[in-house]
Protein backbone atom coordinates (compact mmCIF):
# COMPACT_ATOMS: atom_id res chain seq x y z
CA UNK A 1 0.00 0.00 0.00
CA UNK A 2 2.77 2.70 0.82
CA UNK A 3 4.24 1.89 -2.49
CA UNK A 4 0.96 3.26 -4.11
CA UNK A 5 0.49 5.97 -1.66
CA UNK A 6 3.25 8.51 -3.21
CA UNK A 7 2.19 9.10 -6.74
CA UNK A 8 -1.16 9.36 -5.68
CA UNK A 9 -0.38 12.05 -3.26
CA UNK A 10 1.69 13.87 -6.03
CA UNK A 11 -1.13 13.70 -8.75
CA UNK A 12 -3.17 15.04 -6.41
CA UNK A 13 -0.47 18.06 -5.57
CA UNK A 14 0.44 18.82 -9.19
CA UNK A 15 -3.71 18.75 -10.27
CA UNK A 16 -3.94 21.29 -7.22
CA UNK A 17 -1.07 23.87 -8.36
CA UNK A 18 -2.23 23.40 -12.11
CA UNK A 19 -5.73 24.56 -10.60
CA UNK A 20 -4.23 27.52 -8.16
CA UNK A 21 -2.01 28.55 -11.60
CA UNK A 22 -5.09 28.54 -13.81
CA UNK A 23 -7.05 30.78 -11.06
CA UNK A 24 -3.93 33.29 -10.87
CA UNK A 25 -3.30 33.18 -14.82
CA UNK A 26 -4.46 37.42 -15.66
CA UNK A 27 -7.20 38.27 -18.17
CA UNK A 28 -5.54 38.94 -21.66
CA UNK A 29 -6.26 40.66 -24.53
CA UNK A 30 -5.74 38.17 -27.97
CA UNK A 31 -7.15 40.73 -31.11
CA UNK A 32 -7.18 44.12 -32.06
CA UNK A 33 -8.52 46.19 -35.08
CA UNK A 34 -8.09 50.04 -35.76
CA UNK A 35 -11.16 50.32 -38.03
CA UNK A 36 -10.49 53.74 -39.73
CA UNK A 37 -7.13 52.53 -40.78
CA UNK A 38 -8.37 49.55 -43.20
CA UNK A 39 -10.31 50.10 -45.89
CA UNK A 40 -13.02 47.11 -45.79
CA UNK A 41 -13.94 44.74 -48.40
CA UNK A 42 -17.63 44.36 -48.29
CA UNK A 43 -18.96 44.53 -52.27
CA UNK A 44 -20.40 41.03 -53.04
CA UNK A 45 -20.11 39.89 -56.60
CA UNK A 46 -23.03 38.95 -58.42
CA UNK A 47 -23.19 36.00 -61.17
CA UNK A 48 -23.52 37.20 -64.89
CA UNK A 49 -27.07 38.29 -66.32
CA UNK A 50 -28.66 36.06 -69.08
CA UNK A 51 -30.28 38.93 -70.06
CA UNK A 52 -29.89 43.48 -69.20
CA UNK A 53 -30.14 44.01 -66.06
CA UNK A 54 -32.36 47.34 -65.13
CA UNK A 55 -31.88 47.61 -61.38
CA UNK A 56 -31.22 45.69 -58.19
CA UNK A 57 -33.15 44.52 -55.02
CA UNK A 58 -32.47 43.76 -51.69
CA UNK A 59 -33.63 41.98 -48.61
CA UNK A 60 -32.11 41.35 -45.26
CA UNK A 61 -33.96 40.00 -41.68
CA UNK A 62 -32.27 39.05 -38.46
CA UNK A 63 -33.99 36.94 -36.15
CA UNK A 64 -33.37 37.65 -32.46
CA UNK A 65 -32.35 34.88 -29.72
CA UNK A 66 -35.06 32.34 -30.06
CA UNK A 67 -34.40 30.85 -26.08
CA UNK A 68 -33.78 33.67 -24.20
CA UNK A 69 -33.14 31.37 -21.11
CA UNK A 70 -30.66 29.38 -22.86
CA UNK A 71 -27.65 31.48 -23.01
CA UNK A 72 -24.43 30.03 -24.86
CA UNK A 73 -21.72 32.21 -23.05
CA UNK A 74 -21.62 36.00 -21.55
CA UNK A 75 -20.13 38.94 -23.58
CA UNK A 76 -19.70 42.46 -21.79
CA UNK A 77 -19.64 45.21 -24.17
CA UNK A 78 -17.50 48.50 -23.08
CA UNK A 79 -16.92 51.77 -24.38
CA UNK A 80 -13.36 52.48 -23.49
CA UNK A 81 -12.24 55.43 -25.13
CA UNK A 82 -14.00 58.37 -27.22
CA UNK A 83 -11.78 61.36 -29.62
CA UNK A 84 -13.74 63.87 -27.53
CA UNK A 85 -16.24 64.62 -25.32
CA UNK A 86 -18.25 67.57 -27.36
CA UNK A 87 -20.43 66.64 -30.34
CA UNK A 88 -23.13 67.77 -32.53
CA UNK A 89 -25.83 65.66 -34.66
CA UNK A 90 -23.95 64.25 -37.37
CA UNK A 91 -20.56 64.16 -36.35
CA UNK A 92 -18.51 60.72 -36.70
CA UNK A 93 -17.01 59.78 -33.43
CA UNK A 94 -13.58 57.88 -33.30
CA UNK A 95 -14.10 55.08 -30.43
CA UNK A 96 -12.51 52.33 -28.99
CA UNK A 97 -14.66 49.38 -27.71
CA UNK A 98 -13.11 46.15 -25.36
CA UNK A 99 -15.35 42.87 -25.81
CA UNK A 100 -14.66 40.53 -23.11
CA UNK A 101 -15.97 37.12 -22.29
CA UNK A 102 -17.07 37.15 -18.76
CA UNK A 103 -18.75 33.98 -18.78
CA UNK A 104 -17.22 30.61 -18.57
CA UNK A 105 -17.81 29.15 -21.64
CA UNK A 106 -15.94 30.33 -24.88
CA UNK A 107 -17.44 32.38 -27.24
CA UNK A 108 -16.45 32.28 -31.03
CA UNK A 109 -16.77 35.53 -32.72
CA UNK A 110 -15.79 36.47 -36.19
CA UNK A 111 -12.86 38.95 -36.40
CA UNK A 112 -12.19 39.83 -39.87
CA UNK A 113 -13.41 43.32 -41.75
CA UNK A 114 -13.63 41.97 -44.62
CA UNK A 115 -17.10 40.02 -45.74
CA UNK A 116 -16.59 40.03 -49.73
CA UNK A 117 -13.35 37.72 -48.58
CA UNK A 118 -15.97 35.01 -47.18
CA UNK A 119 -17.68 34.79 -50.99
CA UNK A 120 -17.45 31.66 -52.35
CA UNK A 121 -15.83 31.60 -56.17
CA UNK A 122 -18.87 30.94 -57.37
CA UNK A 123 -21.02 34.25 -56.90
CA UNK A 124 -24.35 32.74 -56.73
CA UNK A 125 -23.68 30.09 -54.29
CA UNK A 126 -25.18 30.77 -51.05
CA UNK A 127 -22.83 31.21 -48.27
CA UNK A 128 -23.05 31.28 -44.43
CA UNK A 129 -20.59 33.44 -41.91
CA UNK A 130 -20.56 34.90 -38.78
CA UNK A 131 -21.31 38.83 -37.97
CA UNK A 132 -20.89 40.75 -35.27
CA UNK A 133 -22.39 44.36 -34.55
CA UNK A 134 -21.06 46.67 -32.27
CA UNK A 135 -23.51 49.59 -31.66
CA UNK A 136 -23.50 53.04 -29.94
CA UNK A 137 -25.97 53.26 -27.44
CA UNK A 138 -26.96 57.01 -26.74
CA UNK A 139 -28.18 57.81 -23.60
CA UNK A 140 -29.77 60.27 -21.22
CA UNK A 141 -29.02 58.56 -17.86
CA UNK A 142 -31.91 56.14 -17.18
CA UNK A 143 -34.32 57.86 -18.45
CA UNK A 144 -33.66 56.88 -22.19
CA UNK A 145 -31.10 55.82 -25.58
CA UNK A 146 -31.22 54.72 -28.93
CA UNK A 147 -28.81 52.78 -30.63
CA UNK A 148 -28.41 55.86 -33.75
CA UNK A 149 -24.91 56.14 -32.18
CA UNK A 150 -23.53 54.13 -35.38
CA UNK A 151 -20.94 51.10 -34.89
CA UNK A 152 -19.57 48.71 -37.05
CA UNK A 153 -19.75 45.23 -37.89
CA UNK A 154 -17.08 42.34 -38.31
CA UNK A 155 -17.42 38.92 -39.98
CA UNK A 156 -15.79 35.81 -39.97
CA UNK A 157 -16.12 31.83 -40.93
CA UNK A 158 -14.98 28.57 -39.74
CA UNK A 159 -13.54 27.86 -43.17
CA UNK A 160 -11.63 30.82 -43.70
CA UNK A 161 -8.92 30.79 -41.53
CA UNK A 162 -7.86 33.84 -39.52
CA UNK A 163 -11.26 35.45 -39.62
CA UNK A 164 -12.63 34.14 -36.34
CA UNK A 165 -11.31 34.11 -32.70
CA UNK A 166 -12.06 31.69 -29.68
CA UNK A 167 -13.03 34.25 -26.47
CA UNK A 168 -11.81 32.08 -23.31
CA UNK A 169 -13.12 33.16 -19.76
CA UNK A 170 -11.12 36.73 -18.90
CA UNK A 171 -10.35 37.01 -22.78
CA UNK A 172 -10.94 40.70 -24.61
CA UNK A 173 -10.40 42.17 -28.29
CA UNK A 174 -10.59 45.78 -28.82
CA UNK A 175 -11.61 47.49 -31.72
CA UNK A 176 -11.56 51.34 -33.05
CA UNK A 177 -13.76 52.36 -35.43
CA UNK A 178 -15.86 55.10 -36.75
CA UNK A 179 -19.48 56.02 -35.24
CA UNK A 180 -22.38 58.58 -36.75
CA UNK A 181 -24.42 60.42 -34.18
CA UNK A 182 -28.22 60.76 -35.00
CA UNK A 183 -31.15 61.71 -33.70
CA UNK A 184 -34.88 60.29 -34.11
CA UNK A 185 -38.18 62.89 -34.03
CA UNK A 186 -39.48 61.45 -30.85
CA UNK A 187 -35.59 61.97 -29.31
CA UNK A 188 -34.93 65.52 -30.61
CA UNK A 189 -38.81 65.95 -28.45
CA UNK A 190 -37.25 64.51 -25.50
CA UNK A 191 -33.70 66.01 -25.46
CA UNK A 192 -34.65 69.32 -24.68
CA UNK A 193 -35.82 69.01 -21.08
CA UNK A 194 -33.74 65.72 -20.80
CA UNK A 195 -29.90 65.84 -22.78
CA UNK A 196 -27.88 63.13 -23.84
CA UNK A 197 -25.28 62.57 -21.31
CA UNK A 198 -23.13 59.77 -22.06
CA UNK A 199 -22.83 56.33 -24.61
CA UNK A 200 -22.23 53.23 -24.00
CA UNK A 201 -21.71 49.97 -26.59
CA UNK A 202 -23.56 47.07 -27.22
CA UNK A 203 -22.81 43.99 -28.88
CA UNK A 204 -24.98 40.99 -30.87
CA UNK A 205 -23.79 38.06 -32.88
CA UNK A 206 -25.90 36.60 -35.37
CA UNK A 207 -24.87 33.43 -37.67
CA UNK A 208 -26.29 35.12 -41.58
CA UNK A 209 -26.59 32.95 -44.88
CA UNK A 210 -26.48 35.16 -48.08
CA UNK A 211 -27.75 34.31 -51.96
CA UNK A 212 -27.19 36.34 -54.55
CA UNK A 213 -28.55 36.55 -57.96
CA UNK A 214 -28.29 38.81 -60.57
CA UNK A 215 -30.77 40.93 -59.98
CA UNK A 216 -31.46 40.37 -55.99
CA UNK A 217 -30.02 39.54 -52.78
CA UNK A 218 -31.21 38.35 -49.71
CA UNK A 219 -29.56 37.85 -46.71
CA UNK A 220 -31.06 35.82 -43.65
CA UNK A 221 -30.18 36.18 -39.96
CA UNK A 222 -30.45 34.58 -36.10
CA UNK A 223 -28.95 36.40 -33.43
CA UNK A 224 -26.64 33.78 -31.02
CA UNK A 225 -28.05 33.58 -27.92
CA UNK A 226 -25.95 35.06 -25.26
CA UNK A 227 -26.19 37.08 -22.08
CA UNK A 228 -24.82 40.83 -22.46
CA UNK A 229 -23.01 42.98 -19.96
CA UNK A 230 -22.71 46.37 -20.30
CA UNK A 231 -19.38 47.77 -19.18
CA UNK A 232 -17.78 51.26 -18.83
CA UNK A 233 -19.76 54.01 -20.53
CA UNK A 234 -18.03 57.69 -21.81
CA UNK A 235 -19.76 60.57 -20.60
CA UNK A 236 -20.43 63.57 -23.46
CA UNK A 237 -22.32 66.15 -24.64
CA UNK A 238 -24.59 66.14 -27.46
CA UNK A 239 -25.60 69.70 -29.06
CA UNK A 240 -28.65 69.57 -30.79
CA UNK A 241 -29.45 72.21 -33.19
Amino acid sequence: MRSHSFPIKSLIFLLAVGLVLVAICPAQEIGFLDMTQINARNALRRPPATSPVTGYSGIGSAMPCSDSKRKLGTLQSSLVSLDRTLYQLGDEPIFEARIENIGDAPVRIPFSPHLADLQPQDPGQKFSYLELRITLWIASGNRWSTSTGGGLTLYGAEDHPNTTLSLYSGEWVRVVGKGHFALPDLIRDRIANSPADRIYAETHLYRQETLITPTQSATLGNEVCLAKAQGQSVSIRLVVP
